[in-house]
């Protein structure tokens, strides 16, 4: 499997990352000089299906087009700058300039970084100015500051991180040099990147298997079950499924009355935004047949693990009783849509190894407490109450006081305080998560 990764920079620095890529033959380079930074905008929009990942030459131009939102952070990466890059730079400037700078100022590195590397190295008769930053400065703000150094006499040469700016301060008559990434610093990015690009390509080839369930109620089934209406419903239903099977590119099969399965891959429902394609679905089935579905998404590596995930993403819609969307991941983690509202994310598995022992003999589940610290973070609730798990899981309070009564059994909370009922009972108990 052949990774394409695009990388965005000046040329000498693609160069230098077009030479350490020789050493990894599953990578292939598609290069993107720019001049000035605006131009990455142009860059990505236009490239952006060519490539699986983006090398940025440094964090400067990384960090502008995150901002910007032109990419997200899954989408690339920089080499990180350390101490060596610094010190390397320096050693250049001495040779040139056939002199010993004791007083120089620096971009870009975290100053924690450069007092390690000269605490290390005990170059403690260096006087070193340094503007660390996260995120994206401007090459103005750059050459700004080390300009007032200088003309202050407080430096006598500058070391950069930014091509534009030594340009511009060479041109000024400022000593400045630059810091490039080690090829080492170069190597680790270029696995990391392909590492990545491999995991989504597998994670886009995995089986997904859409499951869509009438919800009839008890009487609906009495009173219809063999009858016309009921046929032309899911007739109406089927048509708007075998529109979705088309436009994720699956196959759709009918397992029952009210039952259907649609067989696709994870790349296919990506592309359609799989939470929003089926929240908007069952609002348009409920608009056309004046019924309500509950979908269960399942995600595997095999269609047998694709359909476990279906099935238990069934076992969690149908305790709504209104229209849901649940889906279940390859790592058991399960996320809930309702209408109007915010997805819930909890996972099955248990909350760690620290936990897993105080889990082998409570009578609640791990996935119930996962569900309950999800739903608090959701609602923003340090504190939590009967009341609450009765709203959050449609139970009765009898059975929220049960679940907390155990949770602060195995230590997963502990008691805060007290509110009032607001009424003549007695007040309800506060609880606080320990994890």
């Amino acid at each position: 499997m052949l990774i394409k990764i695009g990388v965005i920079g000046p040329d000498d620095s693609i160069k230098r990352i077009n030479h350490v890529a020789t050493y990894f033959d599953r990578i292939e380079l598609v290069n993107f000089p720019y001049h000035q930074i605006d131009e990455i905008e142009h860059i990505l929009k236009k490239n952006r299906g060519l490539v699986d990942q983006w090398f940025f030459s440094g964090q400067s131009p990384f960090y502008y087009a995150l901002e910007k939102g032109w990419i997200t952070d899954k989408e690339g990466s920089f080499p990180p700058l350390h101490g060596s890059s610094f010190f390397g730079a320096l050693l250049e400037a001495q040779m040139k300039e056939q002199t010993l700078f004791k007083k120089i100022s620096i971009d870009t590195i975290s100053k924690q970084e450069i007092e390690t590397a000269v605490k290390f190295h005990s170059f403690d008769g260096i006087d070193i100015a340094s503007y660390p930053y996260e995120g994206y400065r401007s090459a103005e703000q750059l050459i700004e500051y080390h300009r007032s150094l200088y003309e202050k006499g407080e430096i006598e040469a500058a070391i950069t991180c930014i091509q534009s700016v030594q340009k511009s301060l060479t041109e000024m008559g400022i000593p400045c040099y630059r810091v490039v990434p080690t090829n080492l610093s170069i190597r680790m990015i270029l696995q990391y990147l392909l590492e990545r690009a491999q995991s989504r390509k597998y994670r886009k080839s995995q089986i997904a298997i859409v499951g869509i369930e009438v919800i009839y109620s008890t009487q609906t089934l009495d009173e219809s079950h063999f009858s016309y209406k009921m046929k032309h419903q899911e007739l109406d239903l089927k048509r708007n499924l075998l529109h979705i099977a088309q436009k994720i590119n699956g196959s759709m099969v009918q397992l029952g009355d009210g039952l259907f399965f649609v067989y696709t891959t994870r790349g296919e429902l990506d592309l359609q935004e799989e939470e929003s394609i089926f929240s908007t679905l069952t609002q348009e089935v409920k608009a056309h047949t004046d019924l309500d579905i509950r979908v269960g998404l399942g995600f595997g590596v095999t269609v047998l693990e694709a359909e476990h995930h279906v099935r238990l993403a069934f076992q969690h819609a149908r305790k709504h009783e209104s229209s849901i969307v649940v889906s279940v991941n390859e790592d058991k983690t399960v996320t809930e849509i309702l209408p109007s509202s915010k997805p819930v994310t909890y996972s099955l598995n248990n909350l760690g190894e620290e936990w897993k022992a105080a889990f082998t003999e409570a009578t609640v589940s791990s996935a119930i407490v996962s569900k309950i610290l999800s739903l608090s973070r959701h609602y923003d609730k340090e504190e939590i109450t009967s009341q609450d798990l009765s709203r959050w899981l449609k139970s009765t309070e009898r059975n929220g006081r049960r679940i907390l009564t155990e949770m602060e059994r195995i230590g997963i909370v502990a008691i805060s305080g007290e509110e009032q009922s607001g009424g003549r009972g007695r007040p309800r108990k506060l609880y606080r998560f320990q994890l």
